[in-house]
């Protein structure tokens, strides 16, 4: 137990060393600078940091959140990305390991915690770290097809191609989730100019999409993109709802509740195998019904939107994924 304790607590320190770098890629990419040179330096007065002032959480924690130098506020973005990344270092290696998942799942994470650091502070995503991220998913599809065939070979296991196995091995999934995800997302971002005369989602969302789409495979982007809708609309929920019943937009309300209650018995029944990808026709139904039902309440809420502009409040849909994403790399 002593020594599972201390492996822990070394990959949970290693994930905010990670975490402190991922700061200094975020805010870098925003302001083009190098993330190599020049070295640490406080963002308000330019002075560069010493190395004790960047050990990370413990440093914000004795310089009480401060610049040493000039005593400007430390931005919380810093102790939140580096202990979020910890944390999720060391639920991914609980989780599969001393493993190639595990330094898959790291790199994953920290292209995602990128990719929603830019988001979130400026509303932008590089396309650069996306195509990283669907390279590391294919990457990882190949690796995990080279593996299997291998171990398929080594057991002597009579084998031969089919038509289910040249479109459900890792490599077909994850090429083929790379064109759902741009494909989904760019129909609901386009849909936005007919009913609201604007894009529902950034082009970087797309890009977003088709990442994870190559890391989970089509099937399981279904399920993120559903999970990242609920997130995004939970985040915005006193406010969503509050608009919605003082409209009196109970149609939308409803198409809402159904959808999400609906996306939930999907994956449910999945994970207990009474629809699987043996049962095709089962599945193909279940997702364009969890499709259909998405774009009615897409619909129904940029109408409310285009009839009541004072509801409206941009939030950027990639953190909502990238959450949603977490929680399916966990499960």
């Amino acid at each position: 137990m002593g020594a599972l304790i201390t492996i822990l607590l070394l990959v949970f320190v290693t994930g905010l060393c990670i975490g402190s770098f991922l700061n200094v890629v975020i805010l870098r990419t925003l302001s083009e600078e190098s993330i190599v040179f020049p070295g640490s330096k406080c963002p308000k007065c330019q002075t560069p940091l010493k190395w004790w002032h960047n050990i990370p959480l413990i440093s914000f924690i004795f310089l009480r959140g401060k610049c040493a130098f000039c005593k400007e506020p430390i931005s919380i973005q810093y102790p939140i990305t580096e202990l979020f990344t910890g944390i999720a270092f060391t639920l991914f290696f609980m989780k599969f390991g001393v493993s190639i998942d595990t330094l898959f799942a790291w790199i994953i994470a920290s292209l995602m915690i990128v990719i929603a650091g830019t988001d979130i502070k400026e509303k932008v995503v590089y396309d650069l770290h996306t195509y990283i991220l669907m390279g590391v998913g294919l990457i990882y599809a190949i690796i995990t097809t080279a593996i299997a065939f291998t171990q398929i070979h080594q057991a002597g296991t009579p084998f031969e191609f089919t038509k289910f196995i040249l479109l459900n091995n890792p490599i077909s999934m994850s090429l083929l989730g790379i064109l759902a995800g741009a494909i989904i997302l760019e129909i609901c971002a386009r849909a936005g100019y007919l009913i609201a005369g604007t894009r529902a989602f950034g082009e970087g969302d797309t890009f977003i999409a088709a990442g994870l789409g190559a890391i989970f495979g089509w099937r399981t982007l279904l399920f993120v993109l559903a999970l990242a809708v609920v997130i995004q609309v939970i985040l915005f929920l006193p406010i969503f709802i509050k608009g919605l019943i003082t409209n009196k937009e109970w149609k939308t309300l409803a198409s809402f509740l159904v959808f999400v209650i609906f996306a939930a018995a999907f994956y449910s029944l999945q994970r207990i195998g009474i629809i699987s990808v043996e049962k095709v026709a089962l599945f193909l139904i279940g997702a364009i019904i969890l499709a259909v039902l998405g774009i009615v309440s897409c619909i129904l809420i940029f109408k409310g939107l285009r009839e009541h502009p004072e509801n409206r409040t941009y939030m950027p849909f990639g953190p909502a994924m990238v959450a949603a994403a977490f929680i399916a790399l966990l499960l």
